[in-house]
């Protein structure tokens, strides 16, 4: 069977840019359906519910045709992005 990537790669080495891109898009698509919950509670218990979100295992079944490397590329820009998000939310807890 045939498999076709959703990203580009040259001889072999996935498009780094557009897997980030990707998993930016995927990310802020998520955020966007999980504040309509969010913004019915208190920010410290949607800091906490957040935090406890599996971005991680998201991307990874979104992900689960491609290749060990894509799949990590993703995984490592997933988790910054949502460190930073957790932190934007944190900081008006404070």
């Amino acid at each position: 069977m045939y498999h076709v990537s959703k990203f580009d790669s040259v001889n072999g080495v996935p498009d780094e840019e557009q897997i980030e891109n990707w998993t930016a898009e995927f990310f802020h698509s998520l955020i966007n359906v999980f504040n309509s919950f969010f913004c019915k509670l208190e920010l410290d218990d949607a800091v906490s519910r957040m935090s406890i979100i599996p971005f991680e295992k998201l991307v990874k079944e979104q992900l689960e045709d491609e290749k060990e490397e894509v799949i990590n590329i993703a995984v490592a820009k997933v988790k910054e992005l949502a460190e930073m998000e957790l932190e934007f939310m944190r900081a008006y807890v404070s």
